[in-house]
């Protein structure tokens, strides 16, 4: 994913992208936790298996996705201020 220049966008684009991006990060926390629980459950029932580390697998996605949200948040607040 390339790169954007977060200073050229508008006001408006920020928002919108700091919205989805909330979205984003909150749904793939969301789906992290279920995996989670999910592998647990059938870690104790089965014994384990790959389901099992499927949430580290995502954490990468995770960390990428709540550092750019971070940086629109900061870009955001650098032009209220």
């Amino acid at each position: 994913m390339a790169e954007e220049n977060l200073v050229q966008l508008s006001t408006e684009e920020l928002k919108k992208k700091a919205k989805f991006m909330k979205l984003a990060v909150g749904m793939i926390a969301v789906a992290m936790a279920l995996m989670a629980i999910s592998g647990i459950i059938l870690s104790i029932r089965k014994g384990f298996s790959a389901l099992s580390i499927t949430p580290i697998a995502f954490l990468p996605l995770m960390i990428i996705f709540s550092s750019q949200l971070t940086k629109v948040n900061t870009e955001l607040k650098r032009r209220t201020d």
